[in-house]
């Protein structure tokens, strides 16, 4: 009986001890209620002594007039628990040297946090957003990111030296921040100046170069005095120094009075179609009707219609880039039977990460700790981030969810533990999400933490895979800056080029524009028998730093070996793709060089456009999918995209544009060399071919056009015989056009002979040209066979497989043929011109057919 009281005794000790490791659940399922639960809850509260006064003087208002936001507070930690016990947070995730920085008036206060402690308790209490008497209180509407620093000092101050902070002063507000900068610097400010220039960029400017990165919160308070100054100037119109400043500047006074449709941007290239040259090279004009009926105007581009605005940038582009908020007025207004003061706000309402705030703040937390639940839990789930970081240009989420990551999350995260702090890896979850890499503290489950969190968001990652080459993070996050104060771009700049732009007077963490030490090192050479065969990079100093902090987190679920291989691997596609990336970007220079793209607007001409694809969207698709997991965002999305597609029609395009250069450059000696003696009917006839020619040059671009769309319809045998008919007309007019053209050549040749001694081989061009013309007629017929296949069902792929290989061998022989004729056409150029069209037709048809055989 002993023993086995001894053994119960013994294993109630070890069940105690088992628990006493485990982390706590703390589930916010276990807190967050609804129905009648929710409505006891809140009623507790409003009698609690745990709630201050005020906020129940808020509550006793706001329950009736705006109840969802009551009882989602009432859900949230915040109702439970009082600033003093963020210090316990601190020390929970291994960061208690924030604890001190804490504000005073908070570090004892006894009250949890409510309505007052967030919107009456403000930090800055000089902004010009200031309510002074709300019902008796002084409040703001705008909880800013300074306001949250107050109990949450760590988060603020890391996620301000991230591009989330920075990102409405690099979007749509860009041309006005910019010219503020440029008259500060003017006025000498300088972070690396004497005693002076410093305070002059501290006054003027986010103090990036002279505060400590994850240690000092950054903010452009100078912005506080220009919310003054405007909401002063717009309620008065007098001007005072900062309003002269502003206009000045930047030839406006709000960011508001920008017209938002003239700024052409790299990261917004809407407005370089909207406000294409080219048809207004051309002369062309086409008359738009508003939908009213009352505005009508011929316009060459979109921007001229005086009503298009491109309003888009306001949900588009603020919902995640964020606004500039500018107080305008204080005012009084009667609100569901209540006199109400208030001052009212442009810009607001909006949750965009790098909102400017009244105060100075740059960044919100609410971008993704939504009010009032403000959810650790939400935070961390992946749709968070997924809210902005998908889509074409950066489908983060969509990369996510295709990986083994996404799907063990979607399959078992709702049984996951998602707000214990720190996370637990194993116990609390068993897959990383977007927070897990890149945000979170990670403990093991008996509480050892591994990894420790951070909102510096650079502080894992080590390359910029948003702009056009290759180059590591940034240091700074303000990029204005780096131009302004090292000449360098962020957009445009090279690796190579950053010795260049460094800044020897600057501190020297910060004396180069990003986190340096990185070298390439070669592998096995091709066709040797050593493992691994690909390219190294040797990271150094912070950017070793950086990959090791990543790497920590995989480490937690994988071996070293995985991890290793795993980044090597990845890292080579960001060599591939800084090749790739030059290469297109020659191309693109040598287009502007040889005039066939005029970089006047450097957004509306086809090579201009392809770019643009390469490195914002395809390539970027590339890089993120390799890194992240995705393979079919890596290949098909990505590389495919990149290189077959926009790489592809640009090196064609270029090509092709060039020949004509070549062939019109050739056509202008031979008109020359003939002395102007043509007669009336030679010169008619030769103009009446060059039309021709203009014609099926305009079809052939229509082709080339329908080449996207092929390849994104052509998912089933269905859709593939459909296109196939539509490829049998191509060809059909092709044909017509072709034949019409023969003839014209056979008369012109009779007429060439008494002008040209070089036209003897005519004759043979005209029949070699016939022979063309068989060929398109069989490829013709080629086409309507695999229209019959393509209605047969899948067990046909195979004989559909190999009729395409015959279809591309006779677009083989097509080619040598037009190979042929290119070397006989120097004394007829218009015949080359027709040639070119001809051999451009048949490879994107080439094309289509085999697709569709492909896929079939």
């Amino acid at each position: 009986m002993r023993r086995l009281l001894l053994a119960g005794v013994t294993l109630a000790i070890l069940l105690f001890a088992v628990a006493a490791l485990a982390p706590a659940a703390h589930a916010e399922d276990d807190n967050v209620v609804f129905g009648d639960q929710l409505v006891k809850k809140v009623q507790e509260l409003m009698r609690s002594d745990k709630v201050s006064p005020q906020t129940k003087a808020c509550l006793s208002c706001h329950v009736q007039y705006t109840p969802g936001i009551v009882y989602e507070w009432a859900n949230s930690k915040h109702a439970q628990a009082t600033p003093a016990e963020a210090a316990d947070l601190y020390k929970a995730i291994g960061a208690a040297e924030w604890a001190d920085k804490i504000a005073d008036k908070f570090k004892n206060y006894p009250y949890v946090v409510g309505c007052y402690e967030c919107h009456g308790m403000f930090k800055v209490q000089d902004r010009p957003d200031v309510i002074e008497n709300h019902f008796g209180y002084k409040i703001v509407t705008i909880v800013t990111k300074k306001d949250c620093s107050q109990c949450h000092p760590k988060e603020a101050a890391e996620i301000s030296w991230t591009w989330h902070a920075t990102g409405a002063l690099h979007s749509p507000f860009l041309p006005w921040y910019r010219g503020i900068l440029a008259w500060a610097k003017k006025q000498g400010a300088n972070p690396f100046g004497d005693v002076k220039a410093k305070q002059l960029y501290l006054k003027y400017l986010p103090p990036y170069l002279l505060k400590q990165r994850d240690k000092d919160e950054v903010d452009w308070d100078f912005y506080k005095d220009i919310a003054k100054a405007v909401m002063e100037y717009l309620e008065t119109g007098r001007e005072n120094d900062i309003v002269k400043m502003l206009k000045q500047a930047t030839g406006m006074v709000t960011p508001y009075d920008m017209d938002f449709k003239n700024w052409i941007s790299p990261l917004w290239p809407a407005s370089g179609v909207l406000n294409t040259t080219v048809l207004s090279r051309l002369g062309i004009k086409i008359t738009v009707t508003t939908m009213d009926g009352k505005v009508s105007k011929p316009i060459s581009n979109i921007m001229e219609h005086p009503y298009f605005r491109n309003g888009y940038i306001y949900h588009a582009c603020g919902e995640c880039h964020g606004t500039i908020v500018v107080p305008y007025k204080k005012e009084t207004v009667q609100l569901r039977g209540l006199t109400v003061n208030r001052v009212a706000l442009w810009g607001w309402p909006n949750n965009g990460a790098a909102r400017v705030d009244p105060d100075g703040s740059i960044g919100t937390c609410t971008a993704c700790h939504d009010r009032h639940l403000f959810s650790l839990k939400q935070a961390r789930k992946p749709w968070t981030c997924g809210r902005c970081h998908l889509g074409y240009d950066h489908p983060h989420i969509e990369i996510y969810e295709e990986s083994a990551h996404g799907n063990i999350e979607h399959a078992y995260g709702e049984k996951w533990n998602w707000e214990t702090l720190p996370w637990h890896v194993g116990s609390d979850f068993n897959a990383p999400t977007c927070a897990t890499c890149h945000i979170s503290t990670i403990a093991t489950p008996d509480g050892r933490i591994v990894v420790k969190g951070t909102h510096d968001l650079e502080n894992r990652l080590v390359w910029d895979e948003m702009h056009f080459f290759s180059i590591p993070k940034g240091i700074i996050p303000d990029k204005v800056q780096l131009a302004l104060f090292y000449g360098w771009s962020q957009l445009a700049g090279k690796a190579e080029d950053i010795e260049a732009h460094k800044n020897p007077n600057a501190p020297p963490e910060y004396r180069y524009p990003v986190f340096m030490g990185f070298k390439i090192v070669e592998g096995p050479a091709p066709g040797e028998t050593k493992f691994p065969r690909l390219l190294k990079i040797e990271y150094s100093g912070e950017l070793a730093k950086h990959r090791e902090e990543m790497k920590k987190v995989c480490k937690l679920c994988h071996s070293s070996q995985w991890a290793d291989n795993f980044f090597r691997t990845a890292d080579q596609n960001i060599i591939d793709y800084d090749i790739v990336a030059k290469f297109a970007y020659g191309l693109l220079q040598l287009s502007w060089k040889e005039g066939i793209a005029d970089p006047t607007n450097k957004l509306d001409e086809f090579p201009e456009i392809m770019w643009y694809y390469i490195w914002h969207h395809q390539g970027r698709r590339w890089r993120n999918g390799a890194m992240m997991m995705g393979p079919d965002y890596a290949h098909w999305f990505g590389i495919v995209d990149t290189v077959m597609e926009a790489l592809g029609k640009m090196t064609n395009w270029i090509a092709l544009n060039l020949k004509v250069k070549m062939l019109q450059t050739e056509l202008q000696s031979l008109k020359a060399a003939a002395g102007g003696k043509y007669t009336p009917e030679l010169a008619a006839k030769i103009a009446q071919i060059e039309r021709e020619i203009e014609a099926l040059k305009a079809e052939i671009a229509a082709l080339n056009a329908q080449v996207p769309a092929l390849k994104s319809q052509l998912e089933s045998v269905e859709g593939a015989a459909a296109e196939v008919d539509a490829l049998k007309g191509d060809v059909s007019t092709l044909k017509t056009n072709v034949n019409e053209l023969v003839k014209q050549l056979e008369e012109l040749s009779k007429q060439l002979e008494a002008i040209s001694p070089q036209a003897k081989n005519i004759e043979q061009v005209v029949e070699q040209i016939k022979q063309v013309t068989s060929q398109l007629q069989t490829l013709s017929s080629k086409t309507q066979e695999a229209s019959a296949r393509a209605e047969k069902a899948s067990n046909e792929a195979k004989e559909a497989s190999s009729k395409a290989g015959q279809a591309l061998s006779i677009a083989e022989e097509i080619s040598s043929k037009i190979d042929k004729l290119s070397s006989k056409i120097d004394s007829v150029a218009t015949a080359s011109y027709t040639l070119g069209g001809i051999a451009l037709a048949l490879a994107v048809i080439a094309l289509g057919i085999a697709i569709v055989y492909r896929r079939g």
